[in-house]
């Protein structure tokens, strides 16, 4: 099928044309699922919810996203890969315009829904499209442009979506994409070829449900576990049975049945089971520290959301270098040795956070922002070349969808369990920081801290509790890096079982 669509495509100008088509419709749904972060308090005000019932709008958006991803491989197969990204770009489109005319919390959360369901698959479709219509020679430069579309949406998406609702309202941080979303509809419709299709493929209804019923509930079970103190609260614990039970039953049910909804066989190639497992990896280390950071500087330095979301361009810049400069040795260099050299970079950018305390400043942020941008551009490319390099073109479009949702489906894991990090070594640091406030502690009788921390007071103890919960708070955020800096010295490894260049090429 790859070699019918590569043929196809003959003029340079075209493939060009293409590849920016699908760089634009990729970055579109990743947009669209970051914004919300940073639209979030007012969102809450202008429609009267509280806390709770506004993280609904995250939720919706995230369970929906996790369903649609790996659903998108069948239905490329049956209707045609071109067919099924114009309708997922339209549904998207519609959904995003019609965020904007939305008065009540129900609303809002309908159409971010639809947004997730119907923008989930675009990246994944996108990536197939592109490793079939460019030559296997081609696919590590069109994987370097592309990926700008897909890395530098989460990255972007928090500051277009603080300086839109700054401007007017956290309407627009949803609406401006509806235009782009219609370009995106006009170029696919001018450019892009249809793939084959199989119209005779049957779905497998049994697999199709347990597969969405079980990444819905683990994807719940996440987004709301930390909220309700995870298995202490009975809904946590029903969702772990629902989630438990769907996904075993997808598994026994895909192994047994003749035409499975996702073609396992995929799992049998070394290379893309290791290029799975670091792109999940690689999901981790690229959204957990956009959670952390913005809290951190907002939280224990008290600057303003806007602010904040400036503060994390420059690891978008970074992230550019990494891909335009680096995606281009891939053909002069060891793809390995590339991959190796990304996780190092970001594991010394982690080495880099270990350093800041409660006086962080800009300078620190702007530095770790851009290496850690940096370490990710630079294994993108090799790893996203490698993972694909040795799977059969016949299996593509069941492979891709995978590798996107692993990434999506490790990066809220990781912020469920760095959440989950923070507020119980918060909880412990400050109980052991706590032991050393008494009016016996000699310490607290110098005159530098009297009369604001003086523990016989209560307007003392009251700023001695402040700190001690900011100096908690701090030691979690650095007990959080250390965790990522681990793991991404636990990548290193697995690189090593990638097979040699030799092979690939």
């Amino acid at each position: 099928m790859s070699e019918q669509l590569t043929d196809v495509i003959q003029s340079r100008a075209h493939r060009t044309l293409i590849l920016l088509v699908l760089a634009l419709a990729s970055a579109l749904p990743t947009i669209s699922l970051t914004v919300a972060n940073a639209v979030l308090p007012q969102m809450q005000g202008d429609l009267s919810a509280s806390l709770e019932e506004v993280a609904w709008v995250l939720t919706a958006a995230l369970v929906c996203t996790a369903i649609g991803v790996p659903t998108s491989s069948w239905f490329s197969m049956r209707f045609g890969r071109r067919r099924s990204l114009l309708v997922a770009l339209a549904v998207f489109t519609v959904a995003t315009a019609m965020l904007g005319a939305a008065t009540t919390l129900e609303e809002v959360i309908l159409w971010r829904a639809l947004q997730g369901l119907f923008g989930g698959p675009i990246p994944a479709l996108c990536m197939a499209s592109l490793l079939d219509l460019f030559p296997k020679r081609s696919h590590s430069m069109a994987l370097s442009v592309w990926s700008g579309g897909v890395m530098l949406g989460p990255i972007l998406g928090p500051p277009l979506g603080g300086f839109m609702a700054e401007i007017y309202n956290w309407k627009l941080a949803f609406t401006f994409l509806a235009p782009f979303g219609v370009l995106s509809i006009l170029l696919v419709l001018a450019s892009l070829p249809e793939s084959r299709k199989f119209p005779d493929l049957r779905l497998d209804w049994l697999g199709f449900a347990s597969l969405c019923i079980g990444v819905a509930a683990v994807q719940i079970m996440l987004d709301r576990g930390n909220r309700l103190d995870w298995f202490e609260s009975a809904e946590i614990v029903t969702w772990a049975v629902i989630a438990g039970f769907s996904i075993y039953l997808f598994a026994v049910h895909s192994f047994t049945t003749q035409q499975p909804f996702i073609d396992l066989r995929i799992f049998l190639d070394r290379n893309y089971v290791i290029g799975c497992s670091c792109m999940a990896i690689s999901g981790i280390l690229t959204f957990v520290p956009l959670m952390l950071l913005p809290n951190l500087l907002a939280q224990l330095r008290d600057l303003p959301v806007e602010i904040v979301s400036y503060m994390l361009i420059p690891r978008g810049v970074g992230y550019a270098v990494g891909v335009f400069v680096f995606g281009r040795l891939i053909r002069v260099m060891d793809g390995r040795a590339m991959l190796a050299l990304g996780f190092a970079i970001q594991a010394y950018g982690f080495w880099y956070l270990l350093s800041f305390d409660l006086s962080v400043g800009p300078t620190q942020v702007f530095l770790g922002g851009t290496i850690l941008g940096l370490g990710e551009g630079v294994m993108w490319t090799p790893l996203a070349s490698i993972t694909f390099l040795t799977l059969s073109p016949g299996l593509r479009s069941y492979g891709v969808p995978i590798f996107q949702f692993g990434r999506f489906f490790a990066s809220g894991l990781g912020i469920s369990v760095a959440v989950a990090l923070l507020t119980r070594s918060t909880q412990v640091n400050r109980a052991a920081l706590s032991e050393n406030i008494s009016p016996f502690n000699e310490q607290l009788q110098f005159p530098v801290f009297l009369p604001a921390w003086d523990p016989t007071s209560l307007q003392g103890l009251i700023q001695i509790e402040g700190e001690l919960i900011r100096q908690a708070a701090m030691i979690g955020y650095l007990n959080d890096f250390w965790a990522l800096l681990l793991l991404t010295l636990t990548v290193l490894p697995l690189i090593l079982l990638l097979d040699k260049p030799h092979r690939l090429g």
